[in-house]
């Protein structure tokens, strides 16, 4: 492009005609745009465009007057919204609320501490008749229900307060009246709370809000508590905390809401829990019929709920949400692992709560969670096809693998016990490796983890054997030694490794203690870590390092400890011939390595 200083005067005033006639082009393209604007219509923000360069627009001064007309632009495109890899949980949502929210939960707070305060005053100074104190509870309780209905349609997060504020003003009251006041029946009372926890319910439902529900889970399993008498029996609690998890499963299926599920799996513990008095027969069926009943809502209804959220996103992976801009939908993949959870602690809760209420034999219960473990196995399969859900597939898996554990915990005398932990240890790792399944490997490091430490225990805290080698213990322990060594062949490269080097200090270890009790033991075992480390050393390339540090450490034992505890004969041996081995590695080592060298590069 020519230099515009080379230009003559003559193309200088054409450019600069050109200009001015863009210029008034544009001013009349804004005109007659503003001319045609309907009112009411809002105004778009103009569209930014990248200053052009001085080549470019010497470019279009170039261009004559006709060419150079306004043409519109196109606004940029609007960059995709890229949620959160792991979406947003309910404690965010919580810290997100503006502090009208925080205000408005401070003040039902402040009015329902002045309520109660207000109850114990007027009991104390004796102004009002119980009657007449029962009522206006009841009627602050009707104010505020009121005012929710009112508001609902212009200010939803408000009327959710009024209506939280009007079922705690009821809760309180009855409790009042039957515990304090004494005006009321317990029937009455207890009719009253029902009915209050139906309306919280009914209000969580319609305002689509599940802190009123998690209110009418608290409230509704509480109510026998705040209405305790010593004539309430196990079978009737038991009868109407079953009815409340019902009416709270069920909304679970429809809303989804994590913080109802996790209150009303607490809550239903707890009572159980305050209400365990297995002194008679009647009262232990009444226990374990609730606590059957516990496991099968929540082994049940929550997965069923994430099966039909994954055949249909549309209708059931919303989870808590409102009008209040403060929530947000709570994404399946984040509720799904709220759901593992809960189905792993379920069946485990289940069992330990089991075992507590009824006097049975081992074997018994060994047979029990065996047929748990099959159940939970063919969930496994079921939720592994492709209508099925990954995660809890995993869960199912894990829940079948602690129950196994169990059984043969329950089934099985310590040794073979043991010696079968490691086996289902090792086959969670092949199960893992098979099906990609991360969370079995996890579990299968963690089984492995406590047969090592019960190993440690077995190997260093209880007495020599009588009988070395050729005995249930020493047989036991050595099996779960070769089937760790063993069962790194489907692990990964590091954790292969830790498995490798915790076998061999186990063995180290192992012999240690089954061959000191012979004649001569210690220069035994000291000779035996020699033979094995030499044969590390010579017959496997890759432990060449781990076999000449158990002879240096065969070597230290010599040294440090036998030397006090062997006889003469037997020192005498054992240094000859670790001098000798120590020799020949000096002259032999050399080229024993480099052979090695040579076959693992022409093997790679």
């Amino acid at each position: 492009m020519p230099d515009p200083n080379d230009r003559s005067v003559e193309e200088r005033l054409e450019h600069l005609e050109a200009t001015v006639e863009r210029l008034q082009n544009t001013v009349k393209g804004l005109i007659d745009a503003f001319a045609r604007r309907e009112p009411g219509v809002p105004r778009r923000p103009a569209a930014t465009r990248p200053r052009p360069s001085l080549q470019e627009r010497d470019g279009e001064l170039e261009k004559s007057g006709d060419e150079a007309r306004t043409v519109p632009r196109r606004p940029a495109p609007r960059a995709p919204r890229m949620e959160p890899l792991m979406g947003r949980g309910p404690l965010s949502a919580l810290l997100d609320r503006g502090p009208q929210y925080w205000i408005s939960r401070l003040g039902i707070g402040l009015v329902l501490v002045g309520v109660a305060y207000l109850f114990k005053y007027a009991v104390d100074q004796g102004w009002l008749t119980p009657e007449i104190r029962v009522a206006f509870g009841v009627a602050l309780g009707v104010v505020l229900a009121a005012i929710g209905f009112r508001v609902r349609e212009r200010e939803g997060w408000f009327s959710q307060i009024m209506f939280g504020g009007a079922a705690a003003t009821w809760y309180i009251t009855g409790f009042a009246a039957f515990q304090l006041l004494h005006v009321v029946s317990l029937p009455v009372a207890f009719g009253f709370m029902v009915l209050v926890t139906v309306f919280t319910f009914a209000m969580s439902v319609r305002q689509d809000e599940p802190s009123l529900a998690v209110l009418g889970a608290v409230g509704g399993l509480g109510t026998p508590f705040f209405l305790y008498t010593a004539a309430g029996t196990v079978p009737a609690l038991m009868a109407y905390t079953c009815l409340v998890l019902a009416g709270t499963s069920a909304i679970y299926l429809f809303k989804g809401w994590l913080s109802l599920l996790w209150t009303t799996a607490a809550g239903a513990w707890l009572v159980m829990a305050l209400a365990f008095d297995p002194d008679t027969y009647g009262n232990r069926v009444a226990l374990q019929s609730g606590a059957g009943a516990i496991w099968l809502l929540f082994a049940l209804v929550p997965v069923v709920r994430e099966l039909l959220a994954s055949w249909n996103p549309a209708r059931w992976s919303q989870g808590a949400t409102d009008a209040n801009p403060g929530q947000s939908h709570i994404p399946q993949k984040i509720r799904v692992n709220h759901v593992a959870v809960v189905t792993v602690a379920t069946a485990v809760v289940t069992l330990s709560a089991s075992t507590a209420i009824w006097e049975a034999a081992d074997v018994t219960w060994g047979i029990i969670a065996a047929t748990g473990t099959l159940v939970y196995a063919l969930a496994t399969f079921y939720l592994r096809q492709p209508r099925g859900v990954a995660v809890l597939a995993s869960a199912h898996a894990v829940t079948a693998a602690i129950l196994a554990a169990l059984a043969i915990a329950y089934l099985f005398e310590q040794h073979t016990q043991i010696a079968l932990w490691a086996v289902e240890a090792a086959a969670l790792h092949l199960l893992a490796g098979r099906l990609r399944d991360e969370s079995l490997g996890v579990s299968g490091h963690l089984l492995f983890a406590v047969a090592g430490l019960w190993l440690l225990q077995r190997i260093v805290g209880e007495a020599l054997p009588e009988e070395p080698v050729l005995n249930a213990r020493a047989l036991a322990d050595a099996a779960v030694i070769v089937v760790a060594a063993f069962a790194t062949q489907w692990l990964e490269r590091d954790a292969r490794k830790w498995y490798l080097v915790a076998a061999h200090v186990a063995l180290l270890a192992w012999l240690w203690r089954e061959l000191t009790p012979l004649t001569g033991g210690d220069g035994i075992v000291t000779a035996t870590w020699g033979v094995y480390g030499l044969g590390l050393l010579l017959f496997l390339r890759k432990a060449r390092n781990v076999g000449l540090a158990t002879m240096f450490l065969a070597v230290a034992k010599l040294i440090l400890f036998d030397l006090s505890q062997v006889e003469a004969i037997w020192r005498i041996l054992l240094f000859l011939s670790f001098g000798g081995v120590f020799l020949a590695i000096s002259y032999y080592f050399p080229g024993i390595w480099k052979d090695g060298e040579k076959e693992s590069d022409s093997g790679s």
